[in-house]
């Protein structure tokens, strides 16, 4: 061998191939790692939560758990799930699934394939099924958190001899909670092609026909609703000033409609509301209760005349009573049951 003769060239490293399969596996073991202590840590949390909750007079269970959805979800799903709290409100599935995924863990995605039962105090149970019934749940680190129920085609069913639900069937239902600025808390409430069974001027205006229901009202002093139960949250709420300033609130059944535009209320001590909205009324009476009626007669007037038989009057909640200007329409809507 000269100093002319080329150099030899050398045998490739093997290290440079094997490093990135090290590296893989590596992450491998520790992403898998990582889901088993966040499975881990989501059962010691749920357990936690139950007996604390049951040291209150709560009741959150469940007869079988499976947690599932590696690697990159966490899938739990809970056979005969109840939540309970003291005064007697509970809802019960038979089935429960949740799913969120790994990196957002604070975001969870419910569904209830085989409907929900609900418990009403002193009133008995709802079954509600449907096509499809999902909920979803975040921002647990705020109050109210953000929940959304969202439900197609839904039935709600009571037992022979049981108050019905206001609602016995809709096509579609939305119902919203978030959390607000000032202490405040956003309620929204949707449902289109729903069957209702409401009492007073409610019911007059729904009658028979497949109604709309579109709710949207803000809740003052969202941070003093808690409470041991129920009535004892909304009485706390109530005595710290807390109160619902309606932003828009509508009723349509066919031509039939019952519009709030504005208004404040609160709720009294026997869990009736109280207060005032300023509402539009529209219907169409039939002859024998424009005789009856004074609103309907109105309405009858200025239908005869071409007119849209529309009455803008003010909507008082008072002495658990409903009152359309000097007119009682029915018991003021219940928000809860005095013991």
């Amino acid at each position: 061998m000269t100093h002319n003769d080329p150099t030899p060239s050398r045998k490739p490293r093997r290290r440079g191939l094997v490093l990135p399969f090290v590296l893989a596996a590596l992450v491998c073991i520790a992403w898998s790692v990582g889901w088993f202590w966040l499975r881990n840590e989501m059962v010691t949390r749920m357990d936690a939560t139950a007996a604390h909750l049951k040291a209150q007079g709560y009741d959150l269970s469940w007869t079988r758990r499976e947690v599932t959805g590696f690697p990159f979800r966490l899938d739990v799903q809970l056979e005969n799930a109840r939540v309970a709290e003291p005064s007697g409100w509970a809802v019960r599935a038979p089935q429960l699934k949740g799913e969120a995924m790994i990196y957002g863990v604070g975001h969870w995605m419910i569904v209830a394939p085989a409907g929900v039962v609900l418990t009403r105090p002193e009133k008995g149970d709802v079954v509600v099924t449907g096509e499809a019934l999902r909920a979803s749940l975040a921002g647990f680190d705020q109050y109210p958190p953000r929940i959304s129920v969202e439900g197609a085609k839904l039935v709600f069913t009571t037992a022979a001899g049981v108050e019905p639900f206001p609602i016995s069937s809709t096509d579609a239902l939305q119902l919203h909670l978030r959390a607000g600025p000032d202490d405040q808390g956003a309620i929204l409430f949707k449902a289109d092609g729903a069957k209702v069974a409401f009492t007073g001027l409610l019911g007059r205006i729904a009658q028979d026909r497949t109604a709309s229901l579109y709710w949207d009202s803000r809740l003052s002093k969202a941070s003093t609703l808690r409470g041991d139960n129920w009535t004892d949250a909304v009485r706390d709420w109530t005595a710290a000033g807390g109160a619902i300033s309606v932003e828009s609130g509508k009723l349509t059944a066919g031509d039939a409609l019952i519009e709030a535009k504005s208004g404040a209320l609160t709720v009294d001590p026997d869990g009736r509301l109280r207060g005032a909205l300023d509402v539009t009324v529209r219907e169409k009476p039939s002859p024998a209760e424009a005789i009856t009626d004074a609103r309907s007669a109105v309405a009858a007037v200025a239908a005869a005349a071409g007119q849209d038989p529309t009455l803008s009057a003010t909507l008082n909640f008072q002495d658990g009573r409903t009152r359309l200007g000097p007119f009682d329409t029915g018991p003021s809507p219940q928000v809860y049951v005095p013991r």
